[in-house]
């Protein structure tokens, strides 16, 4: 688990990084199953010296044959020429390496002696300098290479010539570790760096289409009505465009169907609550007259807020800059004059993009929900780094910790117990969504002395 645990870490996060591992990694290892092409080439060549060299001797015994001389004062200890009758049998197959080697041989030998002598491998080993197998030691280096040869030659119809010798590498020969050292350079590294470029390009364009649907995901919850996605590369990527498309167009829909129907359902409940309003005054008691004119005012309150929530919003293609510190000034002075409880400080002026007009509407809702609750409210507004942020604090009960990341959510509201229509309910959901429509924040949090504060923060302009 540890092992798995540690790979898990390692593997990239990204679509991107998964696929350039992919494609390196498969690159390399199809690379190294074929390394058997290089077992064969390097076996041919450190025996290539060693070959040569008894072959020259062996042209010798051929060419001293043929004049008729004895070859017993040729055999050393390490070179044994015998002549037979018949052949041994040869090996039923060889592979690639042992198959170079004697194709070496046998062009070796046409070229000492003029002659195609049927030429036929019995065995052939690397060996080190003590005699023992050394095939991979000797290949990469690390030991010095012998060659040892056993193979045979048809004179005649009934006259063969069997050699067994060993023969040490020729001084000429270019280093093991050379040879693999510049095998390594030019094959693996350089594939490895032509397959990471490669990687980059292909992914990066493959994956772009993928990269262009994340972002119009995230810019959806901005901007429903935005461009649809152009449909374009792969067929894959193509189909999710397809099916983007068609979800935004859904979404659309449905938004457009139910602002439609809310905006029936307000106009057939508006005129009815009109006819009730005017039949209403007709009542002599003061007191249930009064209270009945504020329930149909709640109603036409909450009838205007349903159509609120599935109103235009702040769209970015609307925004035009706007002093917030003014704004904040005319909505504070506005409830100063109704007699309000309200105490506003901040900085001279403060400029973010957006909706004059929605922002007004957010600051009504949430000084409205502080008087409510508290009776008074205080307002600071400060500059911090990129954002503005408007403070809003007040003295009243706060909102319970388990309700509190609730409280914003559609028709939750603080204190059912609580008059007033909205309260912090729909509206508050409302002014979310127009802040979020802005790419700001909205957080609420209890204060330390007992309060609710509300904290709206907003991009600054540059």
């Amino acid at each position: 688990m540890g092992a798995a645990n540690a790979w898990r870490r390692r593997w990239p996060d990204s679509l991107f990084g998964q696929l350039c591992v992919i494609v390196v990694v498969g690159g390399l290892s199809a690379q190294l199953l074929f390394g058997s092409l290089w077992y064969d080439v390097r076996y041919s060549q450190v025996l290539e010296e060693p070959a040569r060299l008894v072959i020259f001797r062996t042209a010798a015994v051929v060419n001293r044959l043929a004049d008729g001389k004895a070859i017993d004062d040729l055999a050393t200890e390490v070179f044994h020429p015998q002549l037979r009758a018949a052949p041994l049998p040869s090996p039923p197959r060889q592979d690639d390496a042992r198959a170079n080697v004697a194709r070496l041989m046998q062009d070796a030998l046409r070229r000492e002696t003029g002659e195609a002598l049927p030429l036929s491998l019995l065995d052939v080993d690397i060996r080190n300098d003590r005699g023992d197998a050394s095939t991979w030691a000797g290949l990469t280096g690390l030991s010095p290479v012998v060659g040892h040869f056993d193979f045979q030659l048809r004179l005649a119809p009934r006259r063969w010539l069997r050699i067994r010798a060993d023969q040490a590498q020729g001084w000429n020969a270019r280093p093991a570790w050379i040879v693999l050292g510049d095998y390594a350079l030019r094959v693996y590294l350089l594939r490895a760096l032509a397959l990471i470029a490669v990687a980059l390009v292909v992914v990066r364009v493959s994956t772009r289409p993928l990269r262009r649907l994340i972002r119009a995901a995230s810019a959806l919850g901005r901007d429903i009505e935005r461009p649809p996605l152009p449909v374009e590369g792969p067929r894959e990527m193509r189909q999710a465009a397809e099916a983007f498309n068609a979800m935004q167009q859904r979404l659309i829909d449905l938004i457009r169907e139910r602002t439609e129907l809310l905006a029936a359902v307000s106009h057939d409940l508006r005129t009815p609550l009109t006819r009730m309003r005017l039949r209403v005054e007709g009542i002599g008691e003061d007191a249930l007259r009064e209270k009945l004119v504020g329930n149909i005012v709640q109603m036409e309150t909450l009838i205007a807020a349903l159509l609120d929530s599935v109103g235009d919003g702040a769209g970015p293609e609307e925004s035009s800059a706007f002093d917030l510190a003014g704004l904040v000034r005319e909505v504070v002075d506005d409830f100063v004059e109704t007699g309000s409880d309200i105490r506003w400080d901040g900085a001279a002026e403060a400029f973010v993009s957006g909706q004059s007009a929605s922002i007004r509407r957010v600051l009504h809702n949430l000084i409205e929900n502080a008087l409510r609750y508290a009776g008074s409210t205080r307002l600071t507004l400060r500059l911090a780094g990129r954002w503005v942020e408007l403070t809003i604090e007040d003295d009243g009960p706060g909102i319970e910790m388990q309700r509190l990341a609730d409280i914003m959510q559609p028709r939750v509201r603080g204190d059912a117990e609580a008059g007033g229509a909205l309260g912090y309910g729909l509206g508050l959901s409302i002014a979310r969504s127009i802040v979020m429509a802005h790419r700001g924040r909205l957080r609420l949090e209890n204060r330390t002395g007992g309060g609710l504060r509300v904290v709206m923060a907003l991009p600054a302009m540059a």
